[in-house]
Protein backbone atom coordinates (compact mmCIF):
# COMPACT_ATOMS: atom_id res chain seq x y z
CA UNK A 1 0.00 0.00 0.00
CA UNK A 2 2.85 2.34 0.86
CA UNK A 3 4.80 1.83 -1.89
CA UNK A 4 1.65 2.14 -4.36
CA UNK A 5 1.26 5.55 -2.66
CA UNK A 6 4.97 6.69 -3.02
CA UNK A 7 4.85 6.01 -6.69
CA UNK A 8 2.09 8.14 -6.86
CA UNK A 9 3.37 10.51 -5.43
CA UNK A 10 6.23 10.33 -7.30
CA UNK A 11 4.12 10.25 -10.91
CA UNK A 12 2.44 13.71 -9.03
CA UNK A 13 5.54 15.28 -9.13
CA UNK A 14 6.26 14.04 -12.48
CA UNK A 15 3.34 15.38 -14.29
CA UNK A 16 2.63 18.65 -12.77
CA UNK A 17 6.81 19.87 -13.94
CA UNK A 18 5.67 18.37 -17.21
CA UNK A 19 3.21 20.66 -17.62
CA UNK A 20 5.73 23.58 -17.56
CA UNK A 21 5.56 26.81 -15.56
CA UNK A 22 3.54 29.57 -16.33
CA UNK A 23 4.46 32.83 -15.70
CA UNK A 24 3.66 35.85 -13.32
CA UNK A 25 4.14 39.07 -12.76
CA UNK A 26 4.96 40.66 -9.29
CA UNK A 27 5.34 43.83 -8.19
CA UNK A 28 8.42 43.61 -6.26
CA UNK A 29 11.06 46.67 -7.87
CA UNK A 30 14.32 44.81 -8.03
CA UNK A 31 16.25 47.64 -9.64
CA UNK A 32 19.67 47.93 -8.64
CA UNK A 33 20.10 44.56 -8.23
CA UNK A 34 21.99 42.00 -10.32
CA UNK A 35 20.45 40.47 -13.82
CA UNK A 36 18.52 37.26 -12.65
CA UNK A 37 21.05 34.28 -13.71
CA UNK A 38 23.63 37.21 -13.74
CA UNK A 39 27.29 37.32 -12.30
CA UNK A 40 27.11 40.99 -10.27
CA UNK A 41 29.26 43.62 -12.31
CA UNK A 42 30.03 47.27 -12.36
CA UNK A 43 26.63 48.31 -13.20
CA UNK A 44 25.45 47.09 -9.46
CA UNK A 45 29.55 47.85 -8.49
CA UNK A 46 28.61 51.55 -8.73
CA UNK A 47 25.34 51.99 -6.92
CA UNK A 48 25.24 53.86 -3.89
CA UNK A 49 23.78 50.53 -2.33
CA UNK A 50 26.39 48.75 -3.22
CA UNK A 51 29.12 51.40 -2.21
CA UNK A 52 27.32 51.49 0.87
CA UNK A 53 27.66 47.98 2.04
CA UNK A 54 30.92 47.46 0.56
CA UNK A 55 32.05 50.35 2.91
CA UNK A 56 31.04 48.92 5.72
CA UNK A 57 33.23 45.70 5.72
CA UNK A 58 36.16 45.96 7.25
CA UNK A 59 38.22 44.83 4.06
CA UNK A 60 41.30 44.11 6.43
CA UNK A 61 39.44 41.20 8.26
CA UNK A 62 39.73 39.38 4.73
CA UNK A 63 42.70 37.61 3.84
CA UNK A 64 44.26 38.08 0.51
CA UNK A 65 43.90 35.27 -1.34
CA UNK A 66 43.22 35.57 -5.52
CA UNK A 67 40.45 34.53 -6.73
CA UNK A 68 40.83 31.23 -8.86
CA UNK A 69 40.58 30.39 -11.92
CA UNK A 70 38.16 28.12 -13.77
CA UNK A 71 39.13 25.23 -16.09
CA UNK A 72 37.92 25.70 -19.92
CA UNK A 73 35.57 23.35 -19.10
CA UNK A 74 34.61 25.82 -16.50
CA UNK A 75 35.38 23.61 -13.39
CA UNK A 76 38.08 25.04 -10.67
CA UNK A 77 41.30 25.04 -11.80
CA UNK A 78 43.76 23.81 -8.84
CA UNK A 79 46.91 23.98 -10.64
CA UNK A 80 50.22 25.43 -8.45
CA UNK A 81 48.13 25.50 -4.94
CA UNK A 82 50.12 24.37 -2.14
CA UNK A 83 49.66 20.72 -0.97
CA UNK A 84 49.66 22.67 2.91
CA UNK A 85 46.13 23.89 1.83
CA UNK A 86 47.29 27.37 3.15
CA UNK A 87 43.72 28.95 2.71
CA UNK A 88 41.44 25.88 4.00
CA UNK A 89 40.48 26.06 0.53
CA UNK A 90 37.15 22.69 0.58
CA UNK A 91 37.20 22.39 -2.79
CA UNK A 92 41.15 21.34 -2.74
CA UNK A 93 40.86 19.29 0.48
CA UNK A 94 37.46 19.59 2.06
CA UNK A 95 38.66 21.97 4.71
CA UNK A 96 35.93 23.49 6.75
CA UNK A 97 38.16 24.32 10.29
CA UNK A 98 39.87 27.74 8.60
CA UNK A 99 43.22 28.49 9.38
CA UNK A 100 42.84 32.10 8.83
CA UNK A 101 42.66 33.68 12.45
CA UNK A 102 38.77 35.08 13.96
CA UNK A 103 36.97 32.63 11.57
CA UNK A 104 34.53 30.47 12.73
CA UNK A 105 34.78 26.70 11.33
CA UNK A 106 32.33 25.42 8.98
CA UNK A 107 29.01 23.82 10.08
CA UNK A 108 29.14 19.82 9.04
CA UNK A 109 27.24 17.78 11.33
CA UNK A 110 24.35 17.39 13.27
CA UNK A 111 25.63 16.71 16.56
CA UNK A 112 22.60 14.84 17.74
CA UNK A 113 22.89 11.21 17.57
CA UNK A 114 21.19 9.23 14.78
CA UNK A 115 20.04 12.58 13.53
CA UNK A 116 19.59 13.32 9.43
CA UNK A 117 19.59 17.19 8.62
CA UNK A 118 17.70 17.45 5.97
CA UNK A 119 18.37 20.32 3.39
CA UNK A 120 17.76 21.05 0.10
CA UNK A 121 19.86 23.66 -2.55
CA UNK A 122 18.64 25.69 -5.55
CA UNK A 123 15.02 26.27 -4.65
CA UNK A 124 12.92 27.67 -4.99
CA UNK A 125 11.69 25.87 -8.45
CA UNK A 126 8.47 26.68 -10.13
CA UNK A 127 7.06 23.03 -9.94
CA UNK A 128 7.53 22.50 -6.07
CA UNK A 129 4.00 22.29 -5.18
CA UNK A 130 3.48 18.78 -4.93
CA UNK A 131 6.94 18.13 -3.66
CA UNK A 132 6.64 20.62 -0.67
CA UNK A 133 2.57 19.13 -0.12
CA UNK A 134 4.30 16.18 0.34
CA UNK A 135 6.56 17.44 3.26
CA UNK A 136 3.73 19.13 4.78
CA UNK A 137 1.58 16.39 5.09
CA UNK A 138 4.39 14.44 6.57
CA UNK A 139 5.15 17.25 9.17
CA UNK A 140 8.70 17.23 8.15
CA UNK A 141 10.91 20.73 7.75
CA UNK A 142 13.87 21.53 5.89
CA UNK A 143 16.54 23.64 5.13
CA UNK A 144 16.25 25.39 2.14
CA UNK A 145 19.07 26.79 0.71
CA UNK A 146 17.44 29.42 -1.96
CA UNK A 147 19.48 31.35 -4.77
CA UNK A 148 18.92 35.32 -4.76
CA UNK A 149 17.67 35.19 -8.68
CA UNK A 150 15.17 31.90 -8.03
CA UNK A 151 13.59 34.14 -5.56
CA UNK A 152 13.14 37.22 -7.66
CA UNK A 153 11.58 35.39 -10.32
CA UNK A 154 9.59 32.96 -7.94
CA UNK A 155 8.38 35.01 -5.04
CA UNK A 156 5.33 33.07 -4.41
CA UNK A 157 7.21 30.22 -4.70
CA UNK A 158 9.98 31.54 -2.04
CA UNK A 159 6.97 32.99 0.58
CA UNK A 160 5.55 29.15 0.65
CA UNK A 161 8.54 28.09 1.70
CA UNK A 162 8.80 30.13 4.98
CA UNK A 163 4.44 29.67 5.45
CA UNK A 164 5.29 25.95 5.51
CA UNK A 165 7.95 26.47 8.17
CA UNK A 166 10.98 25.89 6.76
CA UNK A 167 14.39 27.28 7.45
CA UNK A 168 15.75 29.44 4.97
CA UNK A 169 19.42 30.37 4.24
CA UNK A 170 21.41 31.81 1.32
CA UNK A 171 22.60 30.29 -1.59
CA UNK A 172 23.81 32.95 -3.91
CA UNK A 173 22.50 35.14 -6.45
CA UNK A 174 23.52 33.07 -9.26
CA UNK A 175 25.37 30.02 -8.17
CA UNK A 176 28.98 30.81 -8.92
CA UNK A 177 32.04 29.13 -7.66
CA UNK A 178 32.35 31.53 -4.94
CA UNK A 179 36.72 31.65 -4.63
CA UNK A 180 36.86 32.27 -8.43
CA UNK A 181 35.30 35.94 -7.87
CA UNK A 182 36.61 38.69 -6.78
CA UNK A 183 35.96 40.57 -3.06
CA UNK A 184 32.79 42.95 -4.98
CA UNK A 185 31.53 40.03 -6.66
CA UNK A 186 31.54 37.46 -3.46
CA UNK A 187 30.06 40.04 -1.66
CA UNK A 188 27.08 41.17 -4.18
CA UNK A 189 26.55 37.54 -4.48
CA UNK A 190 25.55 37.21 -0.53
CA UNK A 191 24.10 40.82 0.09
CA UNK A 192 21.93 41.03 -2.93
CA UNK A 193 20.50 37.32 -1.79
CA UNK A 194 19.90 38.25 1.42
CA UNK A 195 18.28 41.56 0.12
CA UNK A 196 15.95 39.97 -2.51
CA UNK A 197 15.53 37.41 0.85
CA UNK A 198 14.30 40.33 3.09
CA UNK A 199 12.56 41.91 0.33
CA UNK A 200 10.04 39.24 -0.71
CA UNK A 201 9.67 36.98 2.75
CA UNK A 202 10.41 39.42 5.56
CA UNK A 203 13.24 37.79 6.93
CA UNK A 204 16.92 38.22 7.66
CA UNK A 205 18.54 35.04 7.20
CA UNK A 206 21.93 34.08 8.62
CA UNK A 207 23.29 30.81 6.95
CA UNK A 208 24.53 30.23 3.55
CA UNK A 209 26.01 27.41 1.72
CA UNK A 210 28.75 27.80 -0.72
CA UNK A 211 27.48 26.58 -4.12
CA UNK A 212 29.59 23.32 -5.28
CA UNK A 213 30.71 23.15 -1.67
CA UNK A 214 33.24 26.17 -2.85
CA UNK A 215 34.41 28.02 -0.29
CA UNK A 216 38.17 29.24 1.51
CA UNK A 217 39.18 31.89 4.32
CA UNK A 218 38.78 34.93 2.08
CA UNK A 219 34.93 34.29 1.11
CA UNK A 220 34.45 33.07 4.43
CA UNK A 221 35.11 36.26 6.32
CA UNK A 222 33.11 38.32 3.99
CA UNK A 223 30.49 35.80 4.72
CA UNK A 224 30.81 36.09 8.32
CA UNK A 225 30.58 39.75 8.03
CA UNK A 226 27.35 39.88 6.78
CA UNK A 227 26.23 37.65 9.93
CA UNK A 228 26.23 34.25 7.60
CA UNK A 229 27.33 30.83 9.23
CA UNK A 230 28.97 28.77 6.87
CA UNK A 231 27.10 25.48 6.38
CA UNK A 232 28.53 22.42 4.46
CA UNK A 233 27.44 18.71 4.13
CA UNK A 234 29.18 14.87 5.56
CA UNK A 235 27.26 13.11 2.81
CA UNK A 236 26.43 13.94 -0.69
CA UNK A 237 23.91 11.97 -2.86
CA UNK A 238 24.70 13.25 -5.48
CA UNK A 239 21.06 13.89 -7.19
CA UNK A 240 22.44 16.99 -9.20
CA UNK A 241 24.30 14.95 -11.25
CA UNK A 242 21.47 12.46 -12.19
CA UNK A 243 20.88 11.39 -16.30
CA UNK A 244 19.23 12.57 -18.36
CA UNK A 245 20.96 15.98 -17.72
CA UNK A 246 23.92 14.54 -15.29
CA UNK A 247 26.80 11.50 -16.03
CA UNK A 248 25.45 9.44 -12.38
CA UNK A 249 22.70 6.94 -13.40
CA UNK A 250 19.41 6.22 -11.50
CA UNK A 251 20.67 3.22 -9.71
CA UNK A 252 24.01 4.94 -8.61
CA UNK A 253 21.79 7.94 -6.89
CA UNK A 254 20.15 5.19 -5.27
CA UNK A 255 22.81 3.37 -4.42
CA UNK A 256 23.89 6.87 -2.54
CA UNK A 257 20.76 6.49 -1.03
CA UNK A 258 20.93 3.12 0.31
CA UNK A 259 24.32 3.73 1.67
CA UNK A 260 23.21 6.27 3.64
CA UNK A 261 20.51 4.64 5.01
CA UNK A 262 22.41 1.69 5.89
CA UNK A 263 24.86 3.95 8.18
CA UNK A 264 21.47 4.99 9.84
CA UNK A 265 21.03 1.53 11.54
CA UNK A 266 24.73 0.37 11.33
CA UNK A 267 26.19 2.84 14.10
CA UNK A 268 27.81 5.27 12.23
CA UNK A 269 26.25 7.77 13.42
CA UNK A 270 25.80 6.56 17.17
CA UNK A 271 27.64 9.42 18.42
CA UNK A 272 26.64 12.19 15.96
CA UNK A 273 24.16 13.71 13.31
CA UNK A 274 24.87 13.94 9.43
CA UNK A 275 24.10 16.90 7.39
CA UNK A 276 22.71 15.52 3.78
CA UNK A 277 23.05 17.58 0.10
CA UNK A 278 20.09 17.03 -1.56
CA UNK A 279 18.51 19.58 -4.20
CA UNK A 280 15.20 21.14 -5.41
CA UNK A 281 16.65 21.29 -8.60
CA UNK A 282 14.12 19.23 -11.09
CA UNK A 283 11.53 16.78 -10.98
CA UNK A 284 14.47 14.02 -11.01
CA UNK A 285 15.69 15.01 -7.68
CA UNK A 286 12.39 16.27 -6.14
CA UNK A 287 10.76 12.68 -6.93
CA UNK A 288 13.76 11.05 -5.54
CA UNK A 289 13.51 12.89 -2.27
CA UNK A 290 9.89 11.62 -2.07
CA UNK A 291 10.76 8.53 -2.96
CA UNK A 292 13.49 7.56 -0.59
CA UNK A 293 12.07 9.97 2.62
CA UNK A 294 10.13 7.04 4.25
CA UNK A 295 13.47 4.63 4.23
CA UNK A 296 15.57 7.31 5.57
CA UNK A 297 12.85 7.97 8.35
CA UNK A 298 12.69 4.55 9.32
CA UNK A 299 16.54 4.51 9.18
CA UNK A 300 16.97 7.30 11.27
CA UNK A 301 15.95 8.68 14.87
CA UNK A 302 15.32 11.86 13.94
CA UNK A 303 15.28 13.98 10.87
CA UNK A 304 15.19 17.95 11.29
CA UNK A 305 15.84 21.49 9.68
CA UNK A 306 19.24 22.48 10.29
CA UNK A 307 18.21 25.42 12.82
CA UNK A 308 16.67 22.57 15.06
CA UNK A 309 19.45 20.13 15.10
CA UNK A 310 21.69 23.08 15.67
CA UNK A 311 19.16 24.33 18.82
CA UNK A 312 19.14 27.65 17.20
CA UNK A 313 15.86 29.16 18.04
CA UNK A 314 16.08 32.54 16.44
CA UNK A 315 17.21 31.51 12.63
CA UNK A 316 16.52 35.36 11.68
CA UNK A 317 17.47 38.46 12.42
CA UNK A 318 14.06 39.60 13.13
CA UNK A 319 13.52 38.58 16.84
CA UNK A 320 9.90 37.82 16.53
CA UNK A 321 10.35 34.94 14.45
CA UNK A 322 11.34 31.77 16.88
CA UNK A 323 12.46 28.44 15.59
CA UNK A 324 11.96 24.98 17.81
CA UNK A 325 14.88 23.34 19.55
CA UNK A 326 16.15 19.82 19.17
CA UNK A 327 14.07 18.85 21.71
CA UNK A 328 10.68 20.95 20.64
CA UNK A 329 11.23 20.16 16.82
CA UNK A 330 11.32 16.21 17.65
CA UNK A 331 8.13 16.29 20.32
CA UNK A 332 6.14 18.25 17.33
CA UNK A 333 7.03 21.63 17.96
CA UNK A 334 5.87 23.89 15.93
CA UNK A 335 7.49 26.89 14.17
CA UNK A 336 6.28 30.46 15.40
CA UNK A 337 6.11 34.17 15.36
CA UNK A 338 4.38 36.69 17.41
CA UNK A 339 3.03 38.71 14.29
CA UNK A 340 1.69 34.95 12.53
CA UNK A 341 4.69 35.42 9.82
CA UNK A 342 7.00 37.98 9.03
CA UNK A 343 5.41 40.19 6.61
CA UNK A 344 7.51 41.31 3.31
CA UNK A 345 7.08 45.17 3.20
CA UNK A 346 9.90 47.81 1.77
CA UNK A 347 9.52 48.94 6.00
CA UNK A 348 11.36 45.89 6.95
CA UNK A 349 14.91 46.99 7.12
CA UNK A 350 17.02 45.06 9.33
CA UNK A 351 20.01 47.12 10.77
CA UNK A 352 22.04 44.56 12.31
CA UNK A 353 23.47 43.03 8.91
CA UNK A 354 25.40 45.83 7.42
CA UNK A 355 22.10 48.11 7.44
CA UNK A 356 20.62 46.44 4.40
CA UNK A 357 18.37 47.75 2.66
CA UNK A 358 14.94 47.36 0.58
CA UNK A 359 13.17 48.96 -2.21
CA UNK A 360 10.10 50.39 -2.35
CA UNK A 361 7.48 48.23 -4.62
CA UNK A 362 6.77 50.05 -7.34
CA UNK A 363 5.99 49.74 -11.00
CA UNK A 364 6.05 45.64 -11.75
CA UNK A 365 8.51 43.69 -13.13
CA UNK A 366 7.65 40.68 -14.87
CA UNK A 367 10.41 38.09 -14.18
CA UNK A 368 12.99 37.09 -16.73
CA UNK A 369 13.12 33.50 -15.78
CA UNK A 370 9.84 31.26 -16.47
CA UNK A 371 8.13 30.94 -13.59
CA UNK A 372 4.79 29.16 -12.61
CA UNK A 373 1.21 30.80 -11.09
CA UNK A 374 0.59 29.63 -7.35
CA UNK A 375 -3.07 28.87 -9.06
CA UNK A 376 -1.94 27.04 -11.81
CA UNK A 377 0.04 24.70 -9.53
CA UNK A 378 -2.76 24.43 -6.97
CA UNK A 379 -5.32 23.60 -9.60
CA UNK A 380 -2.94 20.86 -11.16
CA UNK A 381 -2.09 19.90 -7.97
CA UNK A 382 -5.88 19.58 -6.93
CA UNK A 383 -7.05 17.34 -9.81
CA UNK A 384 -4.39 14.95 -9.49
CA UNK A 385 -5.00 14.81 -5.69
CA UNK A 386 -8.53 13.67 -6.60
CA UNK A 387 -7.58 10.82 -9.01
CA UNK A 388 -4.69 9.59 -6.41
CA UNK A 389 -7.74 9.52 -3.50
CA UNK A 390 -9.72 7.68 -6.27
CA UNK A 391 -7.21 5.28 -6.68
CA UNK A 392 -6.78 4.78 -3.19
CA UNK A 393 -10.30 4.02 -2.33
CA UNK A 394 -10.51 1.80 -5.19
CA UNK A 395 -7.65 0.03 -4.16
CA UNK A 396 -8.83 -0.45 0.22
CA UNK A 397 -12.11 -1.49 -1.39
CA UNK A 398 -10.62 -4.46 -3.05
CA UNK A 399 -8.44 -5.47 -0.05
CA UNK A 400 -11.55 -5.52 2.43
CA UNK A 401 -13.81 -7.41 -0.62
Amino acid sequence: MVSISLFILVTLITTVTSQGCTGYTSSYNFTGYPGIWEKPTSTVFNTDDFKRINSSIDWTKVPNIPPHKTTTAGDIDQTGYSASDPDCWWSYNLCTTPKAPGLNPDVTVCPEPGTWGLTYDDGPNCSHTVFYDFLKQNKQNATMFFIGSNVASLPIEAQRALADGHHICVHTWSHQYMTTLTNEEALAELYYTVKVIKLVMGITPLCWRPPFGDVDDRIRAIAQQLNLTTIIWNLDTNDWDMTPDGKETVAQIDANFQSFVNMGTNGTFNNGGCIVLEHELDNNTMSKAVEWYPKIKAAYKHVVPIASCLNITHPYLEPNYTYPSFLEYINGGIINSTTALPTPTPSNTPTGIANIDVQSTTAASKPTQSTISASASISSYNSLISMVIAILIAQLFNNFF
